[in-house]
């Protein structure tokens, strides 16, 4: 046993542990050299130090030199929050014999010190068990090399509308390679514009593709395969029955949506109802014959479809203003009127303000109704009712115009599953925003923009191109791209094949690949895995690893976390789970405003709440935890995706398991967050104590009527 132990002693990585003072917030609290001759008792400890400001120019270069002299192999430093200053510190380290990836920062500060601004002494024993956590994640944790893709200098462009075409011209212009490629057998916009400017704008930007050298054309083309990582994508293009494979290191997506077309199914009569696209036909007939406009009352209702209600599509209100005037410039006798529920102008001053303004002088009347009370077409009226008197009012008509709203174009279902792409409840394409993840992983290289993403009209429209263009530019400009983040592995003599981390994988970075033999093998895309740990919780074999975040150093930080000497005789253990995004940077805003929150509740900092993994629940069950709380973000705000979403279905599957072996499924809670809710987290918090006291005294575990105080500051 002596042996064994000298081994373990001898396998330990050397680790420091540099206490921050943070300039007395933290010094005047706790006994910082108390605290550190007992950091310097934990396993792995070689040197510790505390001083004044350890981020200051100073500070860092001594952290350089403990390195060096004591041979450092970890860091751990305590003091304020991980995402302020962590990056900041490893970066300082760069040049050192120390790989960036095990400097580690504990908060101390907001959770412990500011936490107890009365009690000093519980102050310091929170401090302490956070560095006994700290120390342990650290002797157990491996980091991983940082992996690198090329970049090819070539873009495809999918779409061959006014936005599409300008962020080909952009890039070719910069001597980017562009492929164009649209299924239609020639550009089109189903959107009618009604600008002259922008048919114009439309037909130069074709002409000047089809002359630039930089640029193909591929039309009637349909997008059948997508391979590859960002940076480096294999596209294969039918056209005309006939495959082509493009290479590219960016893809801009720039399908156009269409009008949702009004359908037979409604009484009334078709030749004198019209959408608003089915009247921009007769009014171009009408301007090309140069003739008047042979209509006595024409009425545009907008926002006519009920889904409008919830979604606007953004251009309609522009295209009713615009075929308005056009009434009136054919036929000045005409009676034009437009009910509106709300007209989107696109802000003050702009445009489309204008427009309303030659509308009202030309003698267009616009009427104003409630969502409660729509328009309502009759044989030869439109009955509605005015929202000042709340009287009845009827508007005769020989046309009414209906504005539709925009709805996704028909291949938008077919990209989205090809490129990994998320769509939004009305079905556009969701471009992931890549500064809502954590800012070390990488871009995809696919941008969405124009009436693809959301319908726009065209100066904007305009606007996303270039600000597109822009973007793709700055991507391909790398020469490699760089992951530093852990990224999942698989170990290949463990996996099975089973299947089940593919299904989970929220940015398709896990594939499954034929080997020889009965079992098929699941590899990653290093540059494509984000790192949630999904993929990890479902291996039933534990196949795959997470470096940071595996199921060795978590254990080993619940363990630590509920040692039984951190609490006081009789005291209730709870566990918290957090996600660093959004429950853990809750507490953190909670010890910054100093609402407390139980001093039982030890917090362990976790990459997303896909990161949650039932076994590890049970671990923290078996070691004496009589609460475990789950923070997770709160639902569609997950920066790995759908992380919450899985912990939700996994914690619903896991109340069911503790309830069958007579567990209370109470003492499992899962809570959502966001960053700002401290005031939240410590109720929350204060309320699962309270709960988990009653089920130790129903069980026996603490005596009746005692109850722990907690400092209520």
């Amino acid at each position: 046993m002596a042996e064994e132990d000298t081994l373990i002693a001898q396998n330990t990585p050397r680790v420091g542990v540099i206490l921050c003072e943070c300039g007395g917030i933290i010094g005047n609290q706790i006994n910082l050299e108390e605290l550190e001759h007992q950091a310097a008792g934990l396993p792995g400890v070689v040197y510790t130090h505390h001083e004044a400001y350890p981020c200051s120019k100073d500070g860092q270069e001594r952290l350089r030199q403990a390195i060096q002299d004591f041979n450092v192999e970890r860091i751990l430093i305590a003091g304020c929050s991980p995402r302020l200053v962590e990056k900041l510190f490893r970066k300082s380290i760069q040049n050192t014999s120390m790989d960036p990836g095990y400097l580690m920062v504990a908060n101390i500060r907001e959770l412990a010190s500011q936490l107890h601004l009365i009690d000093h002494q519980t102050a310091f024993q929170k401090a302490m068990s956070i560095i006994e956590t700290g120390v342990a994640r650290l002797t157990t944790i491996q980091v991983s090399a940082p992996h690198y893709g090329k970049v090819q200098k070539k873009a495809l462009v999918i779409g061959s509308d006014l936005r599409g075409l300008s962020v080909a011209l952009a890039l070719a212009d910069k001597n980017i390679p562009v492929t164009v490629m649209d299924k239609a057998d020639k550009p089109d916009d189903s959107i009618p514009n009604m600008q002259e400017y922008s048919d114009r704008m439309v037909g130069d930007r074709i002409r000047a593709a089809q002359n630039h050298p930089g640029i193909t054309l591929l039309n009637d083309a349909q997008l059948i395969s997508v391979y590859g990582h960002p940076g480096d994508y294999t596209v294969n293009i039918e056209q005309r029955n006939e495959t082509t494979s493009v290479s590219a290191g960016a893809m801009i997506i720039s399908n156009v949506a269409k009008t949702k077309t009004l359908g037979s199914g409604h009484w009334f009569d078709r030749s004198r109802v019209k959408t608003q696209t089915e009247f921009e036909i007769e009014l171009e007939n009408g301007l090309q014959g140069g003739g008047s406009l042979a209509l006595k009352d024409v009425v545009f209702i907008l926002c006519a479809e009920e889904s409008q209600h919830q979604h606007c599509s953004r251009v309609c209100c522009n295209i009713g203003l615009k075929q308005a005037i056009r009434i009136k410039q054919l036929n000045p006798d005409t009676n034009v009127t437009v009910l509106f529920r709300e007209l989107y102008l696109s802000g003050i001053g702009g445009s489309q303000e204008a427009e309303m303004i030659k509308a009202r002088k030309m003698g267009v009347t616009f009427f104003r109704y409630r969502q409660q009370s729509p328009p309502v077409i009759s044989d030869a009226t439109i009955d509605i009712q005015d929202i000042l008197t709340q009287e009845p009012v009827r508007i005769p008509y020989d046309k009414v115009i209906l504005s539709m709203p925009l709805i996704p174009a028909e291949d938008t279902k077919t990209l989205s599953t090809l490129l990994g792409l998320p769509l939004d409840e009305y079905g556009f394409l969701a471009e992931s925003r890549i500064r809502l993840r954590p800012g070390s992983y990488t871009d995809s290289g696919i941008y969405v923009l124009g009436s693809a993403q959301q319908p726009a009209d065209t100066t904007e429209a305009l606007f996303q191109a270039y600000l597109t263009s822009a973007r793709a530019l700055r991507f391909l400009n790398q020469e490699t791209i760089r992951v530093e983040s852990p990224v999942a592995m698989i170990n290949p003599e463990l996996c099975t094949g089973c299947g089940n981390c593919p299904q989970v994988c929220p940015v398709n970075a896990v594939h499954l690949e034929r080997r020889d033999g009965i079992l098929s093998l699941s590899t990653i895309d290093e540059l494509l895995c984000i790192g949630c740990g999904n993929c990890v919780v479902v291996c039933p074999v534990k196949a795959i690893s997470l470096p940071g975040w595996d199921n060795l150093e978590i254990p080993v930080q619940i363990s630590a976390a509920l040692n039984e000497a951190r609490f006081k005789p009789g005291q209730s253990k709870i566990l918290v789970l957090a996600c660093e995004w959004s429950a853990y940077g809750a507490a953190e805003t909670a010890g910054h405003k100093k609402i407390t929150f139980p001093d039982n509740a030890h917090i362990l900092r976790m990459n997303c709440s896909a990161r949650f993994d039932p076994f590890h629940i049970l671990w923290a069950f078996l070691n004496g935890a009589d609460g475990i709380m789950l923070g997770a973000c709160n639902p569609g705000e997950c920066h790995y995706g759908m992380g919450n979403l899985y912990a939700r279905e996994r914690v619903e599957v896991l109340h069911e398991e503790l309830a069958s072996h007579n567990i209370d499924p109470r003492r499992l809670r899962l809570e959502f967050f966001n960053i700002q809710d401290g005031k939240k987290f410590s109720s929350i918090l204060r309320d699962f104590e309270y709960q988990i006291e009653n089920d130790m005294r129903d069980r026996g575990k603490m005596p009746a009527g005692v109850h722990m105080p907690v400092d209520s500051r």
